[in-house]
């Protein structure tokens, strides 16, 4: 080594923990890098590759580094431009899709497509399946085209060819094969592919040319691979070809923020890496350089309940910081408005907006504090998603909803004449407002007429719809409640069967949207009665049009100096705030009910800790004691996941006076146990378990937990006393 590369080697390794430079300076053949949560990871990356080439003198275009997203590829790149210069430009820094695209661009030929092969976005791809299930004659209701494309998603990204799929004995596979087949033939005619194929195909020409892997095994002397957790097959056969000759394989993740299982990322990617690569050298960066003692401490005794995954201890430098604080509200609508309370304290006591984020568990979660953030005149961004009140499931039961108010509005009824699908292309459309011209009436009431008009394939449907408007109609002119208007069009239109016949995750997430939506319509009820007004649909819609007609928060000027943000905690990933609000943490909601039935628990506890880990100073906990669901309220238990935080984590546990829940149904149990003292030793029965044992009891912001040994059972099991039916023997 020169004197010179010396100097280059003393700078790269400055400001870096041991640990760091140790990864900075690995030598040939596979590493692991377990990254724990705001460890430097993407320091290390660049720093790695940045002594690659100015101390080992590896030519910068022979080295990729593949991560996930646009903007992580950037900041790679940028962090590369001021480590190594103009040669930056050289490196292959893509994210995975890109790099796909790069190979199949140069080797088109041996996948029989031209070089100038068109990349389809999913809008283009939904015709194409729009125009195979028509030509099929599938019915929508039962397989839609956003069902199909999110199953053949899956499908590309698992490496399972249309072939495979046939032989799958589940329905769905059955229904999407063949469907998946003509997609492909149809595209190829077309020298087309979708993003889908960016990997696939570039696994299978690796696979099937040993030429073209040949050259670029020799290419890439040295691969690294972001987010390792998060790969999926195809991303993880991409890295394992490429790396098969030369070894030289670097990947930076940790399993426990392992998120996204519901997109195909496969966690025993990174917790099997020494099984692909026994020869690997293993490296933990634990130093964490952005959150407070306190948080971490928060963090770790979470995610330590966790059996899938790597032992890791995260530690900082930056002191224990101010301790977490816990509120049990009473509502939804409560634990809103005393989120933007605290929120506004913190501004008046000099906190920037923009180091403020609210995380919940699900999009539906969203409304009640847009609305509480909006009447307090409070700015703020919604990070990876629509305002609720734009999203295209709350228009579309919006445009019903407003049709059954105003019949003249044919642009609402355009917009769902044919959600969900009724045969109503573009030409019946056409036909059906010449019709309505020539009688001189509304195109609501020449729904009534579709019959007269010759090859309309949905006719009796057509007809049908106009029955049911009629029908709403007359609902709204008796003084139906305009929540109970709203679920009879939900159910009615079939719009929610169609989505519950949908296998998607951005499905199930469209009808938790639309009951929150029929909760925003009682609590207007409920407002309304208190005030001694009327409530109608009219005056329902007119209010929330003040939400829609709004500029989007993001393009406004008054929000670009200090908005605060708004975001699930999938896409809190990657962030980082000064203070962090985690609300909703109720069982059902985190962990989530579909995910505790499906076996996703360690999952869900990752999602957790990953909110936890995004935090810099300060964490604010919240959960309520009831909240509407589907409609009605119902008592909620705080989330397990607060039981398992350390006591010494919280400065203050604030627990609501109960207060009576409006509007409440009589046919709900609103029941909470009393809590006891429990003792350790104690002997207790428990009417599933029968007679046991008290082994420990610990106080916890959601009440006392107790650890007990049933008679006969070697298992120990856990317990909130508060909502646990537990009696002293």
């Amino acid at each position: 080594m020169t004197a010179l590369q010396e100097k280059i080697e003393t700078e790269l390794l400055e400001n870096l923990n041991e640990v760091q430079q140790q990864a900075v300076l690995h030598g040939e053949g596979p590493l692991l890098i377990l990254a724990g949560a705001g460890s430097g990871k993407t320091r290390v990356i660049t720093h790695r590759i940045a002594h690659l080439c100015r101390v080992r003198s590896v030519r910068p275009d022979r080295i990729a580094a593949v991560t996930f997203t646009n903007k992580a590829a950037q900041e790679m790149r940028n962090r590369l431009a001021n480590l190594i210069g103009p040669m930056a430009g050289d490196v292959h820094v893509r994210t995975f899709h890109a790099l796909g695209l790069y190979v199949l661009r140069r080797n088109a030929a041996h996948l029989k497509l031209k070089s100038n092969f068109s990349v389809l976005d999913p809008d283009a791809c939904s015709l194409i399946l729009k125009k195979i299930l028509k030509d099929k004659k599938i019915d929508p209701s039962m397989m839609s085209a956003d069902a199909a494309a999110n199953l053949i998603s899956k499908a590309r990204d698992s490496l399972v060819s249309p072939e495979e799929m046939s032989r799958r004995q589940d329905h769905f596979s059955q229904m999407t094969a063949p469907i998946y087949r003509e997609y492909l033939e149809i595209l190829r005619k077309n020298n087309s592919v979708d993003f889908g194929d960016l990997l696939y195909l570039t696994v299978e020409l690796f696979q099937n040319s040993r030429e073209v892997l040949d050259f670029y095994q020799n290419y890439w002397k040295y691969f690294l691979i972001d987010e390792y957790q998060d790969t999926n097959r195809a991303q993880y056969m991409l890295g394992r070809l490429i790396a098969a000759k030369h070894g030289n394989i670097a990947v930076v993740g940790d399993d426990d923020q392992s998120i996204y299982s519901w997109r195909g990322a496969d966690i025993t990617n990174i917790l099997e890496f020494e099984k692909d690569y026994p020869s690997c050298s293993v490296l933990r960066l634990e130093q964490n350089y952005r959150s407070t003692g306190k948080i971490l401490k928060a963090a770790s005794s979470i995610i330590k309940n966790n059996s899938g995954r790597r032992e890791k201890t995260l530690y900082t430098e930056q002191g224990e910081g101010e301790n977490a604080d816990y509120t049990l509200y009473d509502t939804e609508s409560e634990e809103a408005t005393g989120t933007v309370e605290k929120i506004l304290r913190l501004k008046n006591e000099g906190v920037s907006l923009r180091n403020v984020a609210i995380f919940y568990r699900t999009n539906a979660q969203s409304r009640v504090f847009e609305e509480a953030l909006r009447s307090r005149g409070v700015p703020f961004v919604m990070v990876g998603g629509f305002r609720f009140y734009d999203r295209k499931e709350i228009k579309d039961l919006s445009a019903y909803l407003s049709v059954i108010v105003n019949p003249l509005d044919s642009v609402s009824l355009e917009r769902i004449i044919n959600v969900p699908a009724r045969g109503i292309g573009e030409g019946a459309l056409s036909r059906l407002q010449q019709l309505a011209f020539s009688k001189n009436i509304t195109l609501l009431d020449v729904l009534e007429y579709a019959g007269e008009l010759p090859g309309i394939r949905g006719a009796a449907k057509i007809k049908a719809l106009h029955t049911l408007f009629q029908e709403w109609t007359l609902l709204s002119s008796s003084d139906e409640l305009p929540s109970l208007i709203a679920s009879r069009v939900m159910e009615q239109s079939g719009y929610l069967e169609n989505l519950k016949k949908d296998p998607s995750p951005e499905a199930a997430s469209r009808i938790e949207n639309l009951y929150e939506f029929v909760g925003s319509i009682q609590e207007y009820e409920e407002r309304c009665a208190a005030s001694g007004e009327k409530a109608d649909l009219a005056g329902y819609l007119q209010m929330i049009s003040l939400y829609t007609s709004e500029n989007s928060p993001e393009n406004q000027e008054t929000l670009k100096s200090d908005p605060l943000f708004l975001m699930t905690l999938h896409n809190a990933k990657g962030l980082e705030f000064e203070f962090v609000f985690l609300t909703g943490l109720e069982e059902g909601f985190i962990p989530h009910s579909l995910a505790v039935e499906e076996g996703g628990l360690e999952e869900e506890r990752r999602l957790m800790y990953v909110g936890i880990t995004r935090a810099m100073k300060k964490l604010h906990f919240s959960s309520c004691r009831y909240r509407r669901i589907f409609g009605s309220f119902q008592p909620r238990s705080p989330s397990r996941f607060l039981s398992e935080i350390d006591a010494d984590v919280f400065s203050s546990i604030n627990q609501k006076s109960a207060v009576t829940v409006p509007r409440a149904d009589a046919g709900v149990r609103q029941k909470e146990y009393t809590e006891e003292n429990f003792k350790t030793g104690d002997r207790i029965s428990h009417q599933k378990y029968g007679t046991g044992r008290i082994v420990e009891t610990v106080p916890t912001p959601a009440g006392q937990k107790v650890s007990i040994q049933f008679d006969g059972d070697e298992r120990i099991r856990f317990f909130l006393t508060k909502y646990t039916p537990l009696k002293l023997c």
